[in-house]
């Protein structure tokens, strides 16, 4: 109500007594003025309401307008920018991978380069040690004079050496090929923990790609809000130090394996030379050898031949001192029967006078004839002697023969270095 409108009392009825009703009250009384009044701010009301509602919506529409292109302005901005930022990831990803395939390559490589250094130790370990010091032990079997430190044993001793410093460079390369694995594993997984976490992005931004406002099912935003850990520079530089990380293995792993081409190619020519001139040193010794025993053989046989032709030279002798004991018995029994002459035949005629020269040439002769066989006899002693010895030289030499060229040369022949 209008605060100009003139407004009329009602006076009410009073209520007497317990039961009266209350009196009814008499609705007021506008006058004709009041109702136009009353009509035209009411349609003036409308009107500016009308207006005001007019306004509101145009201006809701052109917010609406305006909102819808500024988010579709925002949406494209957005989508441009997540696919700039899938292709960045992909390429990334792809250098990522590349580096991957290479350092897996390396790896293998690597790892056969190990293996070869692996057998180059287990041929040192169990051809070349083991052979040369059985070589060793085996030339301990020589006799006499023959357990010589001769120039073999300076050779064997030379070579034991030489395995043994060939093997602490290969321990030495076989622990810098392990570290060098490790290394490159290690980087490899940073690889593989950078390539998993960028798949993943590439996947949540091609999956945020799809996205529409228009889909039902948008899930939760809960973790909308959630701050950003990193800045894009130190994205950036993470991959970056983990592919130049891995570059700089994989350039290590490079030098190691022509590192160890030259090692290898090394060893190999310091052991084939050390073996060859110990082969050669059992060569020269197995050839003076057998030339001192074909030596021995010739004369064992010079001295078998001096043996016989003394025992028959013996015998001759024995055989003339047989005679000439039959010719002094011969001599002493004429003498003896002289004795038997009577009277004046017991002269000293030269019947006689022969008879006692003929026993005096006779025991001369028997006294020659028993030096010359004892000369003989003790001759033959010291041949037999000489025999014995030299049987003894030729069975040590014999002995050495078979040391050095059956067991030892036979163990070396599978002494034969190559490239492993």
């Amino acid at each position: 109500m209008l605060p100009n409108m003139r407004t009329r009392r009602i006076t009410g009825l009073h209520l007497t007594g317990k039961s009266a009703c209350p009196m009814s009250k008499i609705p007021p009384k506008y006058s004709n003025d009041d109702w136009d009044y009353n009509n035209k701010i009411k349609f003036r009301i409308t009107c500016d309401q009308e207006r005001l509602a007019e306004r509101i919506v145009e201006d809701s529409r052109r917010v609406v307008d305006d909102v819808n292109d500024t988010t579709r302005n925002w949406q494209r901005e957005v989508e441009h920018h997540l696919r700039e930022r899938a292709s960045e990831i992909r390429f990334l990803c792809d250098e990522l991978n590349k580096q991957k395939k290479t350092a897996l390559l390396e790896d293998e490589a690597l790892t056969t380069y190990r293996n070869r250094i692996l057998n180059a130790i287990g041929f040192l370990k169990e051809k070349s040690l083991n052979i040369c010091q059985r070589c060793l032990v085996l030339r301990e079997g020589r006799l006499s004079v023959d357990l010589c430190e001769d120039d073999v044993d300076r050779n064997l001793r030379r070579e034991l050496k030489v395995i043994k410093g060939c093997q602490g460079l290969m321990d030495k390369a076989l622990k810098e090929t392990n570290e060098q694995l490790r290394k490159l594993r290690a980087t490899m997984y940073l690889l593989d923990k950078d390539l998993a976490q960028k798949d993943k992005s590439l996947l949540i931004d091609e999956k945020n790609l799809k996205l529409r406002d228009s889909q039902h099912d948008l899930g939760s935003s809960d973790n909308a809000n959630q701050p950003c850990l990193y800045t894009l520079g130190e994205w950036q530089q993470k991959t970056y130090l983990n592919i130049e990380g891995n570059g700089k293995e994989l350039n290590s792993a490079s030098q190691l394996r022509a590192y160890i081409d030259l090692i290898l190619c090394q060893v190999c020519e310091d052991m084939q030379n050390q073996t060859d001139r110990t082969n050669e040193a059992f060569d020269r010794r197995i050839t003076e050898v057998k030339h001192i025993k074909k030596c021995l053989e010739n004369k064992h046989n010079d001295t078998m031949n001096h043996i016989i032709e003394v025992q028959r030279n013996i015998q001759l002798l024995e055989a003339e001192m047989s005679d000439k004991n039959r010719a002094h018995q011969l001599c002493l029994t004429r003498l003896s029967n002289r004795a038997a002459r009577p009277g004046l035949e017991m002269t000293c005629d030269e019947v006689q006078q022969s008879l006692y020269n003929e026993l005096d040439a006779l025991k001369a002769s028997m006294c020659r004839l028993q030096q010359k066989i004892r000369e003989n006899k003790a001759s033959l002693r010291y041949l037999m002697h000489v025999q014995v010895m030299q049987e003894e030289e030729i069975n040590i030499k014999n002995n050495s023969i078979k040391i050095d060229e059956v067991d030892c040369m036979t163990l070396r022949q599978c002494l034969k270095y190559q490239s492993f």
